[in-house]
């Protein structure tokens, strides 16, 4: 009996040891996640500044391209009304009229240009506070999350950070890619007055 009892004991060890090591390999575990999310946090955070930056740049860019792309248009108005001229065709024996209208082909472009850059970092910025949200509620309960569901969310804030760190530091915007409208569709635009 009394080695069956220690027996019993030997064997009550060896499962609250293994309950032991099971626990504190789960404890450990758990803080190397919630500290990887910590940094997910950092990371995002810092990006987050940056685009903030980006975006106000970009809208002081597009601020002055829209004044000067509003002048010329203006100009272009005012030579019309002046000389009457009622077709394309004929605004282009007027010197000036025509190099106001190229010059707002390029102004256009570009304005185009950085608008569309606005969104992609007003989106990105919108991505990452709700990742960032995610991953604050998830150290808050990561003891009740399986090491997938954290791997998966870190992958995915790895995946946007990646997407957007790229034009974090400089806004890019590549002139090859920029489309010019043709000279009659920005005439149409200003006798339309949409410029």
């Amino acid at each position: 009996m009394q080695r069956l009892y220690s027996r019993m004991t030997i064997i009550g060890y060896t499962l609250v040891t293994l309950f032991l090591i099971g626990y504190l390999t789960n404890t450990a575990c758990a803080e190397s996640k919630a500290d990887e999310l910590h940094r997910k946090i950092a990371d995002i955070r810092l990006l987050k500044e940056q685009l903030a930056d980006r975006i106000q740049q970009a809208e002081a860019v597009l601020a002055e391209l829209s004044s000067q792309q509003r002048g010329l248009a203006t100009e272009v108005r005012l030579l019309q009304k002046s000389y009457a001229f009622k077709s394309y065709q004929q605004v282009r024996k007027f010197d000036r009229a025509h190099h106001n209208i190229e010059l707002l082909r390029s102004l256009t472009a570009y304005t185009d240009a950085f608008a569309k850059k606005i969104r992609f970092y007003q989106s990105g910025y919108d991505k990452l506070s709700y990742l960032s949200q995610l991953a604050e509620d998830d150290i808050k309960m990561i003891s009740t999350l399986n090491d997938f569901e954290i791997d998966a969310l870190t992958t995915q804030i790895s995946l946007v950070i990646n997407r957007y760190l790229r034009e974090a530091h400089i806004i890019q915007i590549d002139p090859e890619r920029v489309k010019l409208a043709s000279s009659e569709d920005i005439w149409m635009r200003i006798v339309k007055e949409k410029l």
